[in-house]
């Protein structure tokens, strides 16, 4: 039934091209909501695996894991389990959002990544991945987010994903690097009179200082405070960028630079001239903004997770009492359930020392790697008959019956369910002996 299904899908879906440029995302429907479309058109989605795959990119929206970026991860999806995966995160005004995924599949399948934002209780879409999995994002206010995975029907796909933020701007400092940034926009001023509306990046004294973007000058000069200062227009986001305290002014109003092209030097003119040379700058457009994130580079991955065609899901029990399933992969993360020893859960990916899992009820998790055996379980005797059930539910579909004194190894458990595999090799769910 499941080939049929496949014939059926492959087709009536045409291909499903990534949109190539990120602005299109806002004014056409993405490659997802054409496939669903399609599925809608062809009353596919009718059907129970159709249908379980739609509500499982639902479902990711609600049960996301959280992640803290720089982000990689490895694993795949099986064809007959309808399955998304998701990852929220924060992203900050001024900063860019580099995803980049591959995948590997027998049928050369499309995968859709999809970018999400938290709208009060719901999420909207922002944007979506190209036809080469890549996506790019540029942020102009902070902003829970949200990204979703999702292979199409009735293909086991192996995957990688990675996740990274880099600055809208480089560093107006040449040379600087995050350490060099010494002063923090907000902080106390005269006393607490004032607050910075700044950052202060510390070079030595005829150190350059260079356009952040491409831009037009449109003002040098000096001021009490700033000394000698230039101004800088952003007219792509109507940011004005104000750098003060310069030893040397090096262009003139009017001219338009590129990012790169050398402004002045740094000093500590103005009322700096007691402290160590460095660049005040800021960011304005109605009001100051905190220019932090507009600069800040984050660490590179050391090691990216590979696209690991080897990587299969096993079924795996946990061996150590009350492990904690957290909700990202970390032990500063929360903890989303307490699990008890021999609980059954499924491994979905990795990244690092992590294993990314489902338990039986679809909610997603990380446990260490260290705290899962997939080593053979124990062998009983039935002492009644009993229904080798499909999943850990009442209402499940039986796979099997299985008669008095049949021999069964214990695998794992959830809740008032045993999974078992029997002489046979058939795996399932009884109820707990």
């Amino acid at each position: 039934m499941r080939k049929i299904l496949y014939v059926v899908v492959s087709m009536i879906l045409l291909s499903c091209n990534g949109i190539k440029s990120i602005k299109s995302a806002f004014i056409k429907k993405s490659p997802y909501e054409h496939y669903v479309q399609r599925l809608e058109n062809a009353q596919l989605d009718k059907t129970v695996l159709a249908s379980s795959w739609i509500d499982a990119g639902k479902r990711a929206l609600q049960d996301s894991i959280t992640i803290s970026l720089p982000f990689t991860e490895g694993g795949s999806f099986q064809a007959g389990i309808p399955e998304a995966r998701s990852y929220s995160f924060a992203a900050r005004d001024g900063q860019v959002l580099q995803v980049s995924a591959k995948i590997k599949s027998a049928q050369s399948a499309a995968m859709f990544v999809d970018l999400f934002a938290r709208t009060d209780t719901t999420w909207t879409a922002l944007a979506h991945g190209d036809s080469t999995l890549q996506l790019s994002y540029e942020f102009e206010k902070d902003q829970q987010c949200l990204i979703r995975i999702q292979p199409e029907l009735l293909v086991n796909t192996y995957y990688t994903i990675t996740i990274t933020m880099t600055p809208v701007l480089v560093n107006p400092v040449q040379g600087a690097s995050n350490k060099s940034i010494g002063s923090f926009y907000g902080d106390a001023r005269d006393g607490g009179k004032r607050k910075h509306e700044s950052v202060d990046i510390f070079a030595p004294k005829g150190t350059p200082v260079v356009a952040p973007t491409a831009g037009r000058i449109t003002r040098v000069g000096t001021s009490t405070l700033g000394g000698k200062v230039v101004w800088m227009q952003d007219g792509k986001r109507g940011n004005s960028y104000y750098f003060a305290h310069l030893d040397e002014q090096l262009v003139k109003p009017g001219v338009n630079v590129k990012q790169g092209d050398t402004l002045g030097l740094v000093g500590n003119t103005g009322n700096a001239k007691y402290t160590p040379s460095h660049l005040h700058f800021g960011i304005y457009q109605t009001k100051s903004k905190d220019p932090i994130h507009y600069i800040l580079t984050m660490d590179k991955l050391d090691n990216p997770s590979p696209l690991d065609t080897a990587f299969n899901f096993q079924p795996y029990r946990v061996i150590q009492k009350n492990a904690l399933l957290r909700v990202g992969p970390d032990v500063k993360q929360g903890v989303r359930e307490k699990l008890s020893k021999d609980t059954y859960v499924r491994v979905l990916a990795q990244t690092k020392t992590w294993y990314r899992v489902a338990l039986p009820d679809n909610r997603q998790g990380f446990l260490p790697k260290s705290i899962g055996s997939t080593d053979k379980g124990r062998l009983i005797r039935l002492k009644s008959d009993a229904t080798l059930l499909s999943e850990s539910k009442d209402d499940a579909a039986p796979l099997e019956h299985l008669q008095k004194s049949s021999t069964v190894e214990i695998l794992a458990r959830f809740k008032n369910f045993d999974f078992v595999k029997t002489k046979a090799g058939q795996t399932g769910w009884i109820m707990a002996l």
